[in-house]
């Protein structure tokens, strides 16, 4: 019982952040990409570049640099190319960086 509860309890949090974590996202995007949205009209799946919210490089070099300053964590050149594919993995980068497992 005391296992299931603190396996609940746990869930619950991972929940929270990534929600949390996905609205300062999605409000990054937004302000940077000057987007018509809000924060919750955001697919998290969509891809950044391309045919979803069409990115060009300098988009990415300056939401790196937003999302670097305000979840205070280091972007590598690496990291950046591997995350920049959708608001999801985005935030599987900062969670990972931040929280580690969390």
């Amino acid at each position: 019982m005391k296992g299931e509860i603190d396996m609940q309890t746990a869930l619950k949090k991972r929940i929270e952040i990534r929600e949390s974590t996905m609205i300062d996202v999605a409000e990054i995007l937004i302000s940077a990409l000057h987007l018509k949205f809000e924060p919750g009209d955001l697919d998290p799946d969509t891809p950044l570049f391309g045919s979803g919210l069409g990115l060009d490089s300098v988009d990415a070099v300056v939401i790196i640099v937003e999302l670097e300053s305000r979840f205070n964590i280091s972007i590598s050149e690496e990291e950046g190319k591997n995350a920049l594919r959708t608001i999801n993995t985005l935030i599987d980068l900062i969670i990972r960086k931040k929280y580690g497992n969390a």
